[in-house]
């Protein structure tokens, strides 16, 4: 979560960057081969090395040997492969394709459909995130809705949050850490949503917690809330250890 929260701080020093400069690396040794095309308004990569670049709106398809660096304005990436980590602060962020490593993104709206190989950390206004991911994930966000298949950890904070998929490791999920009395009548402020499989449970702290029909639990989930979720068919009920809230900040509870 500290590293997304980092990225939120990039995004706005490079939000205000002017003009454009374009800066291309390979591996400094010489012997990286790089190409490149454009196609459809998409500058299409083909090589070895890095790929850095501030500036403008960036739009790319193709395959990048190493790493993946972009401080830009709006960043479309259609179905491109990285074969080492990818690094972006940038305004809206739409990434498909796959990433060998990790990934670290600031965004406006983030929407990603893909797989990431490692780390995945994500600071948005609205985040979706769908595709297959290898590595510990943390992400933050004004609205989030996950529908992966995550292979380890994954903690999370929105104020409103529907979560989809598959979690294998634990989770912490956290929807209006700090309830806002102005807020109080909106429904939809601190509600998390759980339609996923989350195999060893965790702990969730919000407003109001909902389980779907067909909703899975796999291990004992502690839950948070001001009122009592009422549990369907799909779940055991002793899995799930309530507590009321109580007006409580969840970052208050969780320590």
């Amino acid at each position: 979560m500290r590293k997304a929260w980092l990225l939120a701080g990039v995004m706005t020093a490079s939000l205000a960057t002017s003009g454009c400069v374009v800066v291309v690396g390979d591996d400094g040794d010489g012997k990286s081969w790089s190409n490149h095309s454009y196609s459809e308004g998409f500058q299409v990569l083909d090589r070895n090395g890095d790929y850095s670049r501030i500036g403008g709106d960036i739009n790319l398809r193709g395959r990048i040997g190493g790493d993946l660096s972009l401080i830009s304005g709006d960043v479309d990436a259609d179905e491109l492969e990285v074969g080492g980590d990818v690094s972006i602060a940038a305004g809206d962020v739409d990434f498909t394709g796959s990433v060998d490593g990790e990934v670290s993104i600031a965004g406006g709206d983030v929407n990603w459909l893909g797989s990431a190989g490692g780390e995945f950390a994500i600071a948005a206004g609205e985040l979706t995130v769908r595709g297959d991911i290898g590595g510990e994930a943390a992400m933050a966000a004004a609205n989030m809705h996950l529908d992966a298949d995550f292979a380890d950890e994954v903690v999370a904070q929105a104020d409103e949050m529907l979560v989809e998929g598959r979690i294998a490791g634990p989770v912490r999920l956290v929807a209006a850490d700090e309830i806002r009395r102005r807020r109080m009548d909106d429904p939809d402020h601190g509600l998390i949503e759980i339609a996923a499989d989350l195999q060893r449970g965790g702990e969730i702290c919000a407003r109001t917690v909902v389980f779907e029909p067909g909703a899975r639990l796999g291990d004992t989930l502690q839950v948070w809330a001001e009122t009592e979720p009422t549990l369907p068919s799909s779940i055991d009920s002793r899995l799930v250890d309530f507590e009321y809230r109580d007006d409580r900040d969840c970052d208050t509870i969780l320590d």
